[in-house]
């Protein structure tokens, strides 16, 4: 028979710990699932215990985000023991994730590493700007939840075919029990966390701040990473964060994801079409008067902005604009249609004074080089951006700009 404390009734046993038994329950007025954490009835008289247990429910509390447990209730039951009211996770811990996954043969790529060790920041810098140390990290206490984050997906991120973290899933951290407050005291503790995980100075009595949340999230990643092929930059970035002296780690969450993100540099994309125009660059003619003695330098590649249903690159919004005319009377212009049809061919001209090089940037992605005129053939709707630039020999850059609209 189901035990019933208030309106929760308690299915199932889904953890055991040395002080508190975990269930999975239902929240009967709101017919929701839940978790309860109940301390167990002997150690209920135990003052500091008791209160070390409530001051969990206190600490999920004061942690803002969705990186952690969300705590809905505290309550006691008829024996006198206290009991929290925790969010159910239902996609279980990371340990059984990763052991499920191992089992098939499967190993974290970088795409794994890089999606895991953003959440995983993100929830221990939450815990960190309350003021809190966990202190004890580690793949039984980082639960999945089916419930999505306000971060962007993976895929949205450059993050696709990721296993570990899915991009229908929440990454939390759960058992605040051992945290401790920094803005109480010094951060002198006695020894504790979970084996493998744990970083030296909590081996003992001793003082610790929120670089023992780097050693110990290092090492969850560094157990992640087993036997993956990974650069040899992303091992040092690992064997900086578990240094046994805390001051030769990174300084914060932020500053330990930053080296991850260095050290895991994802391919850059193949060039992708904006449009589905083709580029036929017309035969040269070099007709047009040139007297200065312009040459190309390296130029960025401006991407291009396009209007619904053509995808997008990069917008060269953030990028600087140069002059279309210098003060030594130098100047560059596309003269060209405002507008085409679906399949009508668009032919820009370069008008350029005083200029021996230019360069074309067109909405494929690509570039022409000199030429006095680029034809495109637009094979679906919406507006894309003909760009054209070149350096003069004092480094002075000319750039003019050409927007189509492409109608059905």
């Amino acid at each position: 028979m189901a035990q019933q404390l208030d309106h929760y009734r308690l299915e199932e046993i889904i953890g055991v710990g040395s002080f508190a038994s975990v269930y999975r329950a239902v929240d009967e007025r709101l017919d929701s699932t839940v978790v309860v954490k109940m301390l167990a009835e002997n150690h209920s008289f135990n003052p500091e215990i008791r209160e070390r247990f409530i001051a969990e429910g206190r600490s999920l509390r004061r942690v803002e985000g969705s990186h952690v447990v969300a705590i809905h209730d505290i309550g006691q039951s008829e024996r006198q023991q206290p009991y929290l009211v925790l969010e159910y996770a239902d996609r279980g811990t990371l340990q059984q994730r990763v052991a499920d996954l191992w089992r098939t043969g499967w190993r974290a790529t970088r795409e794994d590493i890089l999606a895991f060790a953003r959440s995983l920041a993100a929830a221990v810098d939450s815990v960190h700007r309350a003021q809190l140390v966990h202190r004890d990290l580690s793949p039984g206490n980082i639960l999945l939840t089916s419930k999505p984050s306000e971060l962007i997906g993976n895929e949205a991120s450059g993050l696709e075919d990721v296993q570990i973290l899915r991009e229908d899933e929440r990454l939390v951290i759960a058992d605040l029990g051992m945290c401790k407050d920094l803005a109480m005291n010094s951060g002198l503790t006695v020894s504790g966390g979970t084996a493998g995980f744990r970083p030296p100075e909590q081996d003992g009595p001793g003082v610790v701040d929120i670089r023992a949340d780097i050693w110990a999230i290092s090492g969850v990643v560094k157990w992640l990473a087993q036997e993956a092929d990974l650069p040899k930059e992303f091992h040092k970035v690992i064997k900086r964060g578990m240094e046994p002296k805390p001051a030769r780690r990174q300084r914060d969450a932020a500053a330990w994801l930053a080296e991850i993100e260095e050290a895991l540099p994802l391919p850059e994309p193949e060039p992708q079409a904006v449009t589905s125009a083709e580029v036929a660059p017309a035969p040269q003619r070099r007709s047009l008067g040139v007297m200065g003695k312009a040459v190309i330098g390296v130029l960025l590649i401006a991407a291009l902005a396009l209007g619904a249903g053509l995808g997008y690159l990069f917008s060269p919004d953030d990028e600087e604009q140069w002059p279309a005319t210098s003060e030594e009377g130098a100047s560059l212009s596309i003269s060209g249609p405002e507008e085409v049809e679906v399949g009508e061919e668009a032919v820009f001209t370069a008008d350029v004074e005083d200029l021996e090089s230019w360069v074309w940037w067109l909405p494929t992605g690509e570039h022409v080089a000199e030429e006095d005129e680029v034809s495109m053939v637009p094979t679906s709707p919406g507006s894309a951006e003909v760009i054209l630039r070149a350096r003069l020999t004092n480094g002075e850059e000319l750039e003019t700009r050409h927007t189509v609209r492409v109608t059905e």
